[in-house]
């Protein structure tokens, strides 16, 4: 147990050792996904635009749900809140979910590398995460100025109240993505392993993201199930890691005065980001000596 925490305390200073092989890796990957298409490099701006309008248009206009909260008073109106409500689900969990589809396969797709013994084999799931996590990184990037324009623009009151509404932004984000980073790059490294010796990882994961998807709440609010009194789903919501997730990406894009940040949740997924990652390197680490003959 100490040894595999000593690796796991290391692994930061392998990935820097071989930040070379790593920026190779996702730069290879994001190029040639995009390779010989007609807008080449636009895509991975044009992704998070076309979201932003898709569920804009579909939630906000043509379905017209709201998210805004009883007795809370929203600074922006419905239509806003809305899509910032979804975008700040969305972005997270689809970055998750595609990580780990394509760690887990990677070393079985890299089985050249993994016979070559001087081949670190846990750059494999961690470029990939790497590779989504960029994907993400990019739509934040527009995200995030239009939310803030917007409540800079919407909320009443001195020009320094307006930018302390941005404070849970500015300030937990970073941690926010930092903490996903080392859960998803820990459950990464785990599925990859395990996929080695029982193929139907592979098979089980896109129906078990499915219904991990249903108990995470994406595209609606945990008040309407605690409403509905359903009780048993709002406590098995609560185990999810990605609800802690969620709702920590949810405070930094606080729409609603008075709204506070869930430090709670931030504590919890940081704990469970942790220990994801220990027992996922630890047992990438114990088990890759055994991929070669796997593979």
């Amino acid at each position: 147990m100490a040894s595999a925490l000593i690796q796991s305390l290391r692994f930061p200073a392998v990935a820097l050792r071989h930040r070379d092989i790593l920026r190779a890796f996702v730069a290879r990957d994001i190029k040639a996904r995009y390779e010989g298409s007609m807008l080449g490099r636009l895509w991975p701006l044009l992704h998070p635009l076309l979201l932003l309008g898709v569920y804009s248009l579909v939630f906000a206009k043509m379905l017209g749900v709201r998210f805004s909260s009883i007795g809370a008073a929203p600074v922006v109106a419905d239509g806003w809140v809305t899509t910032f409500f979804m975008l700040s689900g969305i972005l997270p969990w689809v970055c998750t979910v595609e990580s780990i589809a394509r760690a887990t396969p990677v070393v079985v797709e890299n089985s050249n590398l993994i016979k070559k013994v001087a081949f670190p084999s846990e750059l494999l799931p961690t470029y990939t995460t790497m590779v989504s996590f960029t994907q993400m990184l990019i739509g934040f990037a527009l995200f995030v100025p239009l939310y803030a324009v917007v409540i800079l623009g919407a909320s009443e009151g001195e020009a320094g109240d307006r930018w302390l509404r941005l404070a849970p932004l500015l300030s937990a984000l970073p941690v926010a993505i930092a903490l996903q980073f080392l859960f998803v790059t820990g459950l990464s490294m785990l599925l990859a392993a395990t996929n080695i010796f029982v193929r139907d990882v592979g098979q089980v994961l896109p129906l078990a993201s499915l219904i991990w998807m249903f108990f995470t709440p994406i595209f609606y609010k945990i008040d309407a199930i605690e409403q509905a009194g359903i009780a048993w789903v709002v406590t098995a919501m609560k185990w999810n890691p990605m609800y802690h997730l969620l709702a920590v990406y949810r405070g930094c894009f606080s729409y609603e005065a008075g709204r506070p940040f869930p430090i709670d949740s931030l504590l919890i997924f940081a704990a469970i980001a942790a220990g994801v990652f220990l027992l996922g390197h630890g047992c990438f680490q114990r088990w890759k000596g055994q991929f070669a003959d796997e593979v």
